[in-house]
């Protein structure tokens, strides 16, 4: 079926319900994960903001979600599913569903995932697949990527290149940098941060560098797991994005200074830490 142009509001204004995951599979800590994946990047879309009308933030619900009346103009959710390929391996059944507020069609992207890792690596494109008609004027998703290949071309750095899976930070469990200069740090606690890359050439400390990896959204206690737990959950509510300034010394080695939150004598306060990140 055709679906029809819908009117929307301007980018600002366009609101979004998030509903979370509805699955019947067993598998709990994955559903918990991917719920949160879901919401954080549907948080990272430019012009769009989101309400987390989960009922349960601690587990996928077992049935389609119940509406409540709201000034969101579209209600999103995700089925998740485990099932068997050919094969006899298991993969995920994902649909993402947005239902428009003014007349109640549902549209649908729907994608097989053969992992948790792949889930996170390509979600969000179905996510802004599925989202993509329904904003006016059209949405800017690729604007960021526009702008970052562009600076690679002036700067010579290949953000493209960056693309895969690293490692380096002493509480993550991994580091994931997606094409067009998006990616995810996931934390050892469970935590996942959205992370940008952009070229930025700047000499931090006397160090020259021309990459800038940044924290997008908001800050976490989680972020910080180096420090105490109440000091963790102090800082959050203030704290700066988190920034890593790099010079990419070779084709798999990011060497540069993380901007955070670091321990003292007399607390915490803003300051810097060498860090390195290596692809896996």
């Amino acid at each position: 079926m055709i679906l029809s142009p819908i009117a929307a509001p301007q980018a600002e204004d366009f609101l979004v319900d998030y509903y979370g995951v509805v699955s019947s599979s067993s598998d709990s800590n994955m559903l918990k994960m991917a719920q949160d994946v879901f919401f954080n990047q549907l948080k990272s879309i430019d012009g769009i903001t989101v309400d987390d009308k989960r009922p349960d933030l601690s587990k996928a619900s077992e049935s389609l979600p119940h509406f409540i009346d709201t000034n969101a103009k579209v209600r999103f959710y995700a089925e998740v599913n485990d099932q068997k390929n050919d094969s006899g391996q298991t993969v995920w059944q994902c649909r993402f569903s947005v239902v428009t507020s003014s007349d109640g069609i549902t549209h649908t992207v729907s994608a097989v995932y053969e992992s948790y890792y792949k889930i996170l690596v390509g979600a969000k494109t179905a996510i802004e697949k599925v989202l993509s008609d329904l904003k006016s004027p059209a949405p800017e998703f690729a604007n960021a990527d526009k702008a970052n290949l562009e600076a690679d071309f002036k700067t010579g750095v290949d953000i493209e290149s960056l693309a895969g899976t690293w490692s380096g930070e002493p509480f993550a469990d991994k580091i994931i940098i997606l094409r067009g200069g998006r990616g995810f740090v996931i934390f050892k606690n469970g935590a996942t941060m959205n992370i940008k890359i952009s070229v930025k050439n700047a000499t931090i400390d006397g160090m020259n560098t021309n990459l800038e990896i940044s924290q997008v959204g908001k800050s976490n206690a989680s972020f910080f797991p180096e420090l105490p737990r109440e000091q963790a959950l102090a800082c959050a509510a203030t704290a700066s994005p988190i920034k890593w300034n790099f010079s990419l010394t070779s084709a798999d080695t990011l060497e540069g200074i993380k901007n955070t939150i670091i321990q003292t004598n007399d607390g915490t306060e803003p300051g810097t830490v060498n860090s390195s990140w290596s692809r896996r």
